[in-house]
């Protein structure tokens, strides 16, 4: 079941982001593309094949997972800035680009970092699954560094999801309303991913679900928004 989630989501990332390669040679929306790439690539590394692969030629520390985490925090970024920015969100703009948005991006990055530090993270392992026994310490620092790195994006999903919610209960054309709500439905899934992190073990296959369902559910979301421009908006 695992493996179907990493690859069916990795292959949904790659596909959208082919579907929006011509737009962005044209120089339409490469926000967008950018994102797409992005999205595109965190999956990749969050299959352990590709994942094992790169971290070994890292030295096998595990700093793939760290990039990873970074990666996230930029894509996030720029769909705060994307998403409110299309739904003319004035306050959400202002969270996510001001100071509070600069604030919790900072102290997310200094908390990952640091928790990562904190941990024994020898042995390339897709997820950090296998390093939990590595030292004592690191069974109690991984669900803090998985916290930390969920945070940022629980705080700009939390902040967009006022404005996702309106629209998709509005009477805007009904490309742009389930946009709205595949969008929404990523915000409400990255902000539950937050308490997941210190879910029992057992509960491994609910906490990934939720993770894969926010990446889904924010793709999905921004390729219906950007199809519902082609139908209004002739593509442009």
């Amino acid at each position: 079941m695992m493996a179907i989630l990493q690859w069916g989501t990795l292959i949904i990332c790659s596909v959208v982001l082919l579907l929006r390669v011509p737009d962005a040679i044209r120089g339409r929306n490469r926000m967008v593309f950018g994102i797409l790439v992005i999205a595109t690539l965190c999956s990749l590394l969050s299959v352990p094949g590709p994942y094992a692969a790169i971290d070994v030629a890292l030295g096998g520390w595990n700093v793939t997972h760290l990039i990873l985490r970074l990666l996230v925090f930029a894509a996030v970024l720029l769909i705060g800035l994307q998403v409110a920015k299309g739904l003319a969100d004035a306050r959400g703009y202002r969270l996510v680009a001001g100071p509070p948005g600069r604030w919790a991006l900072a102290a997310s990055v200094v908390a990952v970092v640091a928790a990562f530090s904190l941990m024994d993270t020898r042995g390339s392992s897709a997820g950090l699954l296998d390093i939990a026994d590595n030292a004592g310490h690191n069974a109690v620092v991984a669900p803090f560094y998985a916290a930390a790195g969920r945070t940022y994006p629980g705080f700009v999903s939390v902040v967009l999801l006022p404005a996702l919610v309106g629209t998709a209960t509005s009477h805007l054309p009904r490309m742009v309303r389930a946009a709205a709500f595949l969008t929404a439905l990523g915000a409400v899934a990255t902000a539950i991913s937050v308490p997941a992190c210190f879910a029992p073990g057992a509960w491994l296959l609910a906490q990934q679900s939720v993770n894969y369902l926010a990446v889904l559910g924010y793709v999905l979301g921004l390729c219906l928004f950007w199809f519902s421009r082609l139908g209004t908006k002739g593509g442009r």
